[in-house]
């Protein structure tokens, strides 16, 4: 996971503004070079959370162009420097030196059946469907009423 640099700014004047420093595959992809970034001493910000809401997770936020992570402008060259910092450091361990541990029954269990359970999969999908129709259903009828 090498974070690309990206930087966004319709007025670099302000520093206190909100600039995308990586956009990230997954929300857990932004979250984790967030939680590099903050222990770089940079705030970062991941508004990842509110595709979930709608079910666009996944290849869902790969569709909308990612999850973007942001810092303010005034810090992005330092966001920079932490991230390419960490690519170094990851880049140095010799990861078949690293020894993981065995894995346990429970993961096996968990990586065999999947996190839900076929009427659990069910039921968040039909929550979505039900979801989208009220949204659909709600516009329809401020519609109705501008008519």
């Amino acid at each position: 996971m090498v974070p690309t640099m990206e930087h966004e700014s319709s007025d670099p004047a302000d520093p206190s503004e909100l600039v995308t420093v990586h956009v990230a595959s997954s929300d857990f992809e932004a979250q984790t070079i967030a939680a590099v970034l903050r222990d770089g001493g940079v705030e970062a910000a991941v508004f990842g959370a509110a595709l979930g809401a709608f079910g666009l997770t996944g290849s869902g936020s790969r569709l909308l162009g990612g999850v973007p992570v942001q810092v303010r402008a005034g810090d992005i060259e330092r966001a920079k420097g932490v991230l390419r910092a960490n690519a170094y450091l990851a880049d140095s361990v010799d990861w078949d030196s690293v020894d993981v541990g065995e894995e346990d029954d429970a993961a096996r269990r968990l990586g065999a059946q999947g996190m839900f359970t076929a009427s659990g999969r069910w039921l968040a999908q039909t929550g979505r469907v039900l979801a989208i129709a009220a949204i659909v259903l709600g516009v329809l009828a401020l519609l109705g009423q501008c008519m």
